[in-house]
């Protein structure tokens, strides 16, 4: 399933005819200027379909909040977890939300149903799903029963979480009935899945396919909560999987594909244009690097692929340009002994410094030296960046060099659900042989990544085959089902690179992977349970009240302390 942004560059015109960003939840009105009677809703739906990659990349994507707290990215921002973020680091998210998407969608749905546009609207009630499922993830009570009103109500409440969730799985199957149905007419586009082509019956299908896809993701996630949400996680999902009608092939993935158009507009990923202009925009994670280079103590394939060295050797550099160089860890490091493996070592400083893996630590904020163009960055996937063939040059190049941003968000993709499948079996019992599926998720995640965008790299199908044939034997050899899990675990927040919103539901859901790199400093704060919420919320909104990002949500019921 893709957004074909190469396609989206007539639809970006409407974008400031269509959508708004107002300060006040309440005050929220989209499209602003036009009278909903006059609303083409064919021209709408392109604008939702453009707001909804929108709030993607803003919650999950490579250099998001999510993405930096699970260790797939740096975080850089401050040296603990009380100062590395603050209330209005995260207005993006709900103005992208709810004075975007949500407010579009809303415009959307009373054309939608006097013209028994089911297409349009099954779809956009997927979204609407997806968009206040994740805001739940994330910030937890949220309004939703009262926002959008405009001058009817300028300071909605909070709506309990649970009862959200509750109306988004609702939602979920309101889409899916409408998706089912017979449409009166179809969009001329369909940035997902028509690539282009006719959209139709075929085209409308696949959207029943997502929709069911979304539905096991959300099950699995709240699987601990089943009572709160008055289901049977396990019947559930097994219904879901009995019907064979999930994304469980490659061409059915659900994915944002960006174009290589450089200006007016720039199609690319937000990722390539970090790295791939004229600087560099913050750091890869030590610790993911570690993972993939040290800690199975030979490299993942898929190394060459996610990273691009622009220096291939970090053992000369002075305190200057690294400045953690000739550094001992902190002394914090030592508790986690017992966790890093004496023969492969500890991330710190850098991933592999003779090899010029150069990121950053957990909580590094040790301002920005001249290492723009030898910091280790995005490489093909998903930013549509450089392969790293080793040598060694800037990608500081004008937006000029590798794939020219032509990358991909992955949503959910077929190897993403047969890890969901795989904790699933394993946890709560539902259809099917965990193992059997976490070999199948890593081989999904190596094909899609191995030969991305038609690259040819060096990963064989030898060294494939030697990855799985070392997991499935750590597999094997677990001594419980929980370190079965944290197998499991720690192979999705690899595969799912480019996702941070699923890492961190991952990582707050079953607390692995356990050996997270710690902060630099000793007393770095509670963990980010939840999100605090925007400064914009709580300051203009009289029913807002600031919540501790101690909270957790509703289906989070490890209780395990998350560092």
């Amino acid at each position: 399933m893709k957004i074909r942004y190469q396609k989206i560059i007539l639809a970006l015109l409407f974008t400031g005819l269509f959508s708004c960003e107002t300060t006040e939840l309440g005050l929220t009105e989209s499209p602003t200027q036009v009278s909903v009677d006059n609303l083409d809703p064919d021209f709408l739906f392109n604008n939702i379909q453009l707001g909804f990659g929108t709030f993607v990349e803003n919650v999950a994507g490579g250099a998001s909040f999510t993405a930096s707290v699970s260790r797939q990215f740096a975080m850089t921002g401050g040296n603990t977890y009380d100062n590395a973020y603050a209330p209005i680091n995260f207005n993006g998210i709900w103005s992208s939300a709810y004075s975007g998407i949500l407010a579009d969608i809303q415009a959307l749905e009373p054309i939608a149903e006097e013209l028994d546009l089911k297409y349009h609207l099954g779809v956009s009630k997927l979204f609407r799903a997806y968009v206040l499922i994740s805001m739940v993830d994330l910030f937890g009570d949220i309004p939703y029963t009262e926002a959008l009103q405009g001058n009817a109500n300028t300071n909605p409440a909070p709506d309990n979480q649970v009862d959200v969730y509750i109306a988004m799985l609702s939602e979920i199957d309101e889409a899916i009935a409408l998706l089912n149905g017979v449409a009166s007419a179809y969009p001329p586009e369909d940035f997902y899945y028509s690539d282009g082509g006719t959209v139709d019956e075929d085209t409308q299908k696949s959207w029943v396919t997502a929709a069911n896809t979304l539905k096991l993701r959300v099950l699995n996630n709240a699987r601990l909560a089943g009572a709160d949400l008055g289901i049977n996680i396990a019947a559930s999902i097994n219904s879901i999987l009995a019907g064979n009608n999930i994304i469980d092939s490659a061409d059915e993935d659900w994915v944002l594909q960006y174009g290589s158009n450089r200006l007016n507009p720039s199609t690319r990923h937000p990722g390539y244009n970090r790295y791939y202009e004229d600087s560099a925009g913050g750091y890869m994670s030590n610790y993911l690097m570690w993972s993939m280079i040290a800690e199975k103590g030979f490299d993942d394939p898929r190394l060459a692929y996610y990273f691009y060295r622009q220096d291939t050797n970090a053992t000369n550099e002075d305190v200057f340009t690294l400045g953690c160089v000739g550094a001992n860890a902190p002394s914090q490091y030592a508790n986690y002994s017992s966790i890093y493996d004496p023969a492969v070592g500890m991330p710190f400083c850098v991933a592999s410094a003779p090899r010029g893996y150069w990121g950053r630590d957990h909580g590094d904020n040790g301002g920005i030296p001249p290492d723009d163009e030898k910091r280790t960055v995005f490489g093909l996937y998903p930013v549509g960046g450089s392969y790293d063939d080793g040598a060694g040059d800037s990608t500081q190049e004008e937006g000029s060099t590798g794939e020219q941003g032509a990358g991909i968000t992955p949503l959910l993709t077929s190897f993403f659900v047969d890890f969901i499948k795989a904790e699933s079996a394993l946890t709560t019992g539902t259809t099917g042989d965990a193992r059997v599926f976490l070999e199948s998720a890593i081989r999904g995640s190596m094909a899609k990544v191995i030969g991305f965008l038609g690259v040819a790299g060096d990963a064989t199908q030898n060294d494939v085959d030697n990855y799985v044939a070392f997991v499935l034997d750590a597999y094997d050899n677990a001594l419980d089902d929980s370190k079965r899990l944290e197998i499991i675990l720690k192979e999705y927040h690899i595969a799912s690179y480019g996702n941070g919103m699923e890492a961190y539901n991952a990582y707050r859901r079953t607390g692995f992977p356990s050996n997270f790199q710690p902060t630099l400093v000793l007393t770095s704060g509670e963990f980010y349970n939840s999100v605090v919420y925007p400064a914009n919320f709580v300051n203009l909104n009289s029913n807002a009240t600031q919540k501790d990002r101690g909270e957790r949500i509703f289906w989070d019921k490890s209780n395990i302390s998350l560092h």
